[in-house]
């Protein structure tokens, strides 16, 4: 009979910290602090929590990531907190050809649309905001994105007793003066690190006004949005 310890540590679906790998593939964040604790990134498909107050630079520090070009790939936004416009994914190098918003009436919904949209292997990366998900919803999408090659990032509000969920990277994102606070609460072949400061400004610059104006008597062409 084998040692039950044993039979625990080989499981394939237990990861040490330890155990690191740095030869996998990753997108690099292009944040070099970052990057760097992360052995060189993020794993290019699974499933990613980011907790954050709405607006405190998420979609930015991953916009290196979100706009990698992969031709025919979809960006899939679920429930967005706001509206998307095409100026801001336009500047950001993102292709608004290759962008699908979606917004579903219900948790439920936003779910199975985002395992669907993983499971169709169209997707570059499918981002959910969503603070009602359970670690078997969580585990449904990681399988799904681990196994199409695709990201999946969960955005959530902060919360004190937040339950841990199986995803290759859960980090914590906060406001402090003009740096962005990162705590990793997990990484995949990694340790946790917390208070990690990295610099960064709200501040928009001239660059997208210019931009606006310059295309402003363009006919638009439409996001694609389905609700």
């Amino acid at each position: 009979m084998k040692d039950p310890l044993s039979l625990l540590h080989n499981n394939p679906n237990l990861w040490r910290a330890r155990d690191q790998h740095g030869a996998c593939a990753r997108f690099a964040l292009g944040v070099d602090k970052l990057d760097e604790v992360l052995q060189g990134g993020i794993h290019t498909s699974g499933m990613i929590r980011v907790s954050c107050a709405t607006g405190s630079g998420e979609l930015s520090l991953f916009k290196q990531v979100i706009s990698q070009p992969r031709e025919h790939k979809l960006r899939v936004f679920i429930n967005p907190p706001a509206e998307l416009q095409a100026p801001w994914l336009v500047t950001q190098g993102i292709a608004i050809e290759q962008v699908l918003i979606i917004t579903p009436t219900n948790e439920a919904d936003a779910l199975w649309a985002a395992e669907q949209c993983l499971k169709s292997a169209a997707c570059h990366c499918v981002l959910l905001w969503s603070n009602a998900i359970s670690p078997k919803e969580a585990r449904r999408l990681q399988v799904a994105a681990s196994h199409n090659d695709a990201l999946c990032f969960l955005f959530s509000h902060l919360n004190k007793n937040m339950t841990s969920l199986p995803v290759v990277l859960d980090i914590k994102l906060a406001v402090k003066e003009s740096n962005i606070v990162v705590d990793i609460l997990k990484h995949r072949q990694g340790w946790p690190i917390n208070n990690l400061v990295i610099p960064f400004t709200w501040t928009p610059s001239n660059h997208a006004i210019q931009w606006a104006m310059l295309n402003n008597k363009r006919n638009p062409r439409p996001l694609h949005s389905v609700s």
